[in-house]
This record gives structure tokens, sequence and C-alpha cells, in this order.
């Protein structure tokens, strides 16, 4: 990553898992114990590619079929008003936990 000044913010160049290149904040100045893209809780979608989706302003995670799948840390750090509607996606049962664990089975 580098570090870019833009006024008085830093921001950095992060490459999505998908290959894309934006600006984002720098480690210093996340907020929270949490970051999709600093530092990641433990869910079980942590090791999938991330993805920006620009129509949306928000981070994905690309599971093994190809589905994004709403990034739980960015979830979080929406207002509660809209983390419900935020969270609605095209989803084939990756990113529900319980759902993942019946399929390895």
């Amino acid at each position: 990553m580098r570090r870019r000044t833009m006024g008085k913010t830093l921001l950095e160049t992060y490459t999505t898992g998908t290959g894309q290149f934006i600006k984002v904040h720098t480690k210093q100045d996340c907020v929270g114990p949490f970051c999709c893209i600093h530092n990641p809780s433990h869910h079980h979608m942590r090791e999938w590619p991330t993805h920006w989706r620009t129509d949306r302003y928000l981070m994905e995670r690309v599971c093994p079929h190809g589905i994004g799948h709403p990034d739980p840390d960015h979830i979080a750090h929406l207002p509660q008003a809209v983390q419900d509607s935020e969270s609605v996606h095209g989803c084939d049962g990756c990113c529900v936990q319980e759902v993942k664990e019946w399929l390895s089975l």
C-alpha cells in the first residue's frame, strides 16, 4: 500500500482480492476493533477475496462460487438503520456459517 495525502486526509491505495485499486483510509485512521481492510474479524469469510462495489459503496467477499457477499466488518461500520438493507444480496448460502458447515458434510 502506498500513502497519499489529499488535503489533511491520508489515503492508501489498496488492492482488493479481485485486483481492483481503490483509495482507503490508513491503518492509523481505522475506527473500532475490526476493519475489512486492515484488521478483519474472525468471521468465516475472512480468507475470501475482497471486492469493492462502486455502485453500492460496499465491500464484499467473493465466495468460491463467485458470489459477492457483504463483508460483515464493513456492514458493522454502517449506520444501524441501513445495515439490514445493505446486507441484501444474491446469496447462495455461503455467508451463513451454519449453511457453510452443512455444505461441507
